[in-house]
């Protein structure tokens, strides 16, 4: 099929999840009652979110829109801090919200694919330590019950936590995310540890009230490769880093010896090549390689090459573990409609190599619905199938999107050259 380049096009199955992705702080604004929120305040971070997209007063409208253009399914997070704005206390105006939220998305045929933890925590959260407090995986258990409890019957799709290694990294080795720690591999492991765990006691909870629920957590998984295949070590600091990056995770979800998983969910954004560097940290996990020999690299704003070749190779790397997977996140910063076109047409040609191969793959979420609040990055970063103006906060949808719902409403990637462009 890929020597063809989808010559005669590629028919997707039927039930196949379409969709874009958000998280609750990059699009609802005024998430006061957030570690982020306190720290944007602070002036420790670049940017204020603000009102970001203003989508916690917005949601049917972009709801509508993202039905429009072909989606049946669409992935969100609730906001902790909104929910247990302080310990113990639990407010029924947010779960009011949240519930008003989930039948707005049943009402127009949307899949709720349902986040509990999107990088942000409560206020009071971190300033008991956050995940490194003795009693935050408790604490965490209590709220994921609480939100079971209200929405277990609306829900058949979750992810426990978002990205564990994205989020150590970011708060704990590079510090530009809270709490700001840098250079703490020690306290990483750490976090991701404990990200882990709590993920094994959400899966028990939601199981618990809802049987046929399907639990996971999304896992941040570029396609690692050496930079010189030829060199023994080069080949074992990409090994490393994917041992790191990738593997750690999927064993600390174990559980009595199996994965406390049923599905595998697969945010990819870009491949690494590695190259072997003997000192510092780059001792464990190499450092990212540019040499010419590559040939031409695409780039998008954020410095994540274009590679949708390593999305089939993840897709297959996941299948290995014999579940069935879901593409939570994929999307590329920029405001070339040229490039993000390119972008989405690869990757959905991977998609479809994947289930040509018998990959059990269940649905693409595109990340993400509108331009939004991209964390430390601002709204500098433009992921949105729709762009958004943040003065007038009106959503334009680019030619992505338009591609994109073709593919959802025929279920067939037409042949390659004959791109969608128009609504």
């Amino acid at each position: 099929m890929a020597g063809q380049e989808f010559a005669e096009g590629f028919r997707f199955p039927p039930g196949f999840l379409w969709g874009a992705a958000t998280a609750a702080h990059q699009v609802e604004g005024d998430n006061r009652a957030s570690d982020w929120w306190a720290a944007e305040e602070s002036g420790r971070l670049p940017h204020r979110s603000g009102r970001a997209c203003d989508h916690l007063r917005r949601y049917e409208a972009d709801f509508d829109l993202a039905r429009a253009f072909g989606h049946n399914a669409h992935r969100l997070s609730l906001e902790w801090s909104r929910l247990e704005p302080e310990p113990g206390v639990r407010d029924e105006a947010a779960f009011g919200h949240y519930e008003r939220v989930l039948e707005a998305l049943r009402a127009r045929g949307l899949e709720p694919v349902v986040t509990l933890h999107h990088f942000t925590a409560p206020r009071w959260f971190a300033e008991r330590g956050g995940w490194l407090a003795a009693d935050a995986l408790d604490r965490f258990a209590a709220h994921v019950d609480a939100v079971v409890e209200r929405f277990g019957s609306q829900i058949r799709w979750w992810i426990t936590v978002n990205e564990p290694t994205v989020l150590a990294k970011h708060g704990w080795v590079t510090g530009d995310w809270p709490p700001f720690v840098r250079g703490r591999w020690d306290l990483a492991f750490r976090v991701i540890h404990r990200l882990c765990t709590a993920h094994r006691r959400a899966y028990r909870c939601i199981h618990a009230r809802v049987p046929d629920a399907l639990v996971s957590f999304a896992h941040s998984i570029p396609w690692i490769e050496p930079c010189d295949p030829s060199r023994t070590l080069d080949r074992l600091a990409a090994r490393l880093r994917t041992i790191f990056l990738v593997d750690w995770c999927f064993d600390r979800v174990r559980e009595s010896g199996r994965r406390l998983l049923d599905y595998v969910a697969v945010n990819y954004y870009t491949r690494s090549i590695v190259r072997w560097r003997p000192r510092g940290r780059a001792l464990l996990f190499g450092v990212d390689c540019h040499e010419p020999h590559h040939g031409p690299r695409l780039f998008d704003d954020l410095d994540q090459e274009l590679w949708p070749e390593g999305l089939l190779q993840v897709l297959r790397r996941c299948a290995r573990l014999g579940l069935p997977v879901l593409v939570t996140e994929n999307g590329i910063a920029t405001t070339d409609d040229g490039l993000r076109l390119a972008h989405l047409r690869g990757h959905l040609e991977a998609l479809a190599r994947a289930l040509g191969e018998g990959v059990e793959l269940r649905g693409y979420l595109h990340w993400s619905l509108m331009d939004n609040f991209e964390w430390a990055k601002g709204t500098t970063a433009r992921f949105g199938l729709a762009a958004t103006d943040f003065a007038t906060l009106e959503r334009r949808p680019r030619p992505a999107m338009r591609l994109l719902a073709e593919v959802a409403r025929t279920g067939r990637l037409a042949p390659t050259g004959s791109e969608v462009t128009s609504a």
